[in-house]
């Protein structure tokens, strides 16, 4: 029994390390590479990865075009999951932050070569070219399409459904004017979203502090819902905005019911026709959503009553106060 949960033990160890190495886009390569690693961000503002090589402690990488050196950063950053995937000891990260202006004086890219992500070791022996990590065939292309945009510089990132609304920021620094991205969706035409709402945090990065965006999965067209969603900096969704876990909108309807009635009704007949919506999705729902949506709809109820009590209670009028005795005369007792 011990070696049979020895053995299971093994075997999930086994999968587990397979899984991140898929993860992290580790592939055995041919003709024994000297490198691993790669690109697994490539944003407006920013690029990101990691790289170790065998026997050679690498330094730092470099955004070429040509001979030009566009951007440069040191790989100094800690990834705990790729240590542990490779056995590796060391900080294999790097981040190289683009400017939003090439720098001045840059020929025109256009017959400068094509653009390059280099790492270099401290002496200069041994350079490797860095491609994206899911996507490596693309990489050239989305880096020439990249410096060539009016996209260069903008960092931003999504961090999910949060307080019943799709939240994240994006802006490019010293901007004084809101970022701009594409909300979007398989099968559905983008949604531009103005990144123009208040957020703490953003003036430390340089980016303005009005970087925040926000929006209302129930304001979407209906045929959004149910649908897995993503932001992008440009319209086409070439340069998506970092996540850290799928969003996935919910499903039925999506543009809220009270908001599509006339405003005629009054509010017992709106409430009765948003009742009878939400009691035509509850139908459709899953058993083990049916129980959470009732429970939501009678704590719901609970406080429509208590609202509709308090508003009794403030139109009703206070009795007059009583003529009670001044002090002196509950204290001495009348006179005379």
């Amino acid at each position: 029994m011990a070696e049979t949960a020895f053995r299971c033990s093994r075997s999930a160890l086994k999968n587990r390390g397979r899984s991140l190495r898929r993860y992290l886009g580790l592939r055995r390569k041919k003709g024994g590479s000297v490198h691993s690693g790669g690109i697994e961000h490539l944003l407006p503002g920013r690029i990101s990865g990691w790289v170790v090589a065998k026997g050679v402690a690498l330094l730092e990488v470099r955004l070429l075009v040509g001979p030009h050196l566009i951007a440069r950063a040191e790989i100094n950053q800690s990834r705990p999951d790729v240590c542990e995937a490779l056995g590796w000891e060391g900080q294999p990260g790097f981040t190289i932050v683009l400017p939003a202006l090439l720098p001045a004086g840059l020929p025109p890219l256009q017959g400068q070569g094509q653009p390059r992500l280099l790492a270099l070791s401290a002496d200069g022996s041994l350079q490797v070219e860095l491609q994206l990590v899911q996507r490596p065939q693309q990489t050239q292309g989305l880096l020439e399409a990249l410096l060539q945009s009016d996209l260069l510089g903008l960092d931003g990132h999504c961090d999910g459904i949060l307080q019943g609304a799709i939240r994240g920021w994006a802006g490019r620094r010293g901007q004084s004017e809101p970022a701009g991205i594409w909300l979007q969706a398989p099968g559905q035409e983008p949604c531009a979203v103005q990144c123009n709402q208040w957020r703490e945090g953003m003036q430390v990065m340089g980016l303005p502090p009005r970087s925040g965006f926000s929006v209302d999965p129930y304001e979407l067209p209906p045929g959004w819902g149910g649908r897995e969603v993503w932001f992008s900096f440009d319209r086409d969704g070439q340069f998506r905005l970092p996540q850290v876990e799928p969003v996935i909108l919910p499903a039925g309807f999506t543009r809220s019911v009270a908001q599509m009635l006339p405003t005629q009704l009054d509010q017992t007949e709106r409430r009765t026709l948003v009742k009878g919506s939400q009691e035509s999705q509850l139908e459709a729902k899953p058993e083990d959503l049916r129980s959470h949506w009732q429970a939501l709809e009678s704590f719901r109820r609970y406080l429509d009553d208590l609202e509709q009590e308090l508003d009794r209670r403030d139109r009703t009028p206070l009795p007059p106060p009583a003529n009670k005795p001044k002090w002196w005369t509950r204290l001495l007792g009348p006179v005379g």
